[in-house]
């Protein structure tokens, strides 16, 4: 049971954004539809059906194009600055592209596409960072950052994609030297992030639904 309790984390932040939708600001109900999507994708995982030509490997590396264009149109979502959202839907374009092109060309179909996921990576962690910056620097006094909902979604994207760019840069360097001591941690890191990674979620729909209904409160006085 153990080995799949990062598939129960992820079902509990699906239940948590579906009791919560209503209330949840445009910007994060694109994580309904993504959470039911990862909640389907594991659950075959799990039973194995996304096996082909004895791997799911493949399915995993369309699942991180995805899981890119989710979280990097949301973190975009929150700039209000047009110029930089087209810049980063221009980089987003770029990375997908390349993907795209590692799995047909490089690394192949079959084969886990490292290259493109630390990009990927590299890329999610640049645009978290980014929107910490903005935000540091146009915080409003009264905002309690403890309390803000995307403050607590994009901290964990940014663990998880940290994470993950580091296990995938680990993972190249050791299968190349043949160490697979590394199979231990690749049992163990992804599982830590992805807890991580949906439990702030979690918590970020639980503030954006306390936040909504505590406006809701205020208009009806």
């Amino acid at each position: 049971m153990l080995d799949y309790i990062y598939f129960y984390f992820e079902l509990f932040a699906f239940f948590v954004c579906l009791y919560t939708y209503k209330k949840l600001d445009r910007n994060f109900k694109v994580f309904l539809p993504f959470l039911a999507f990862i909640v389907i994708y594991e659950f075959a995982n799990i039973k194995y059906w996304t096996l082909w030509h004895h791997t799911n490997v493949w399915c995993y590396n369309l699942e991180s194009i995805i899981e890119t264009i989710i979280y990097t149109h949301f973190i975009s979502a929150l700039d209000k600055r047009k110029p930089y959202r087209k810049k980063v839907h221009i980089a987003l374009f770029i990375i997908v592209l390349f993907s795209f092109i590692d799995m047909a060309f490089i690394q192949g179909f079959f084969m886990l596409n490292t290259i493109a996921m630390v990009l990927q990576n590299s890329m999610l962690t640049v645009l978290v960072c980014l929107y910490y910056f903005n935000l540091i620097n146009n915080i409003d006094e009264k905002l309690d950052i403890v309390r803000y909902p995307p403050f607590w979604a994009t901290a964990g994207i940014l663990f998880y994609a940290l994470s993950f760019m580091l296990y995938h840069v680990a993972y190249s360097y050791m299968a190349y030297k043949q160490n697979y001591h590394f199979l231990i941690l690749a049992t163990v890191i992804p599982d830590i992030a992805c807890l991580i990674l949906y439990s702030l979620l979690s918590v970020a729909f639980i503030y954006q639904y306390k936040k909504a209904k505590s406006i809701n409160a205020i208009k009806t006085l």
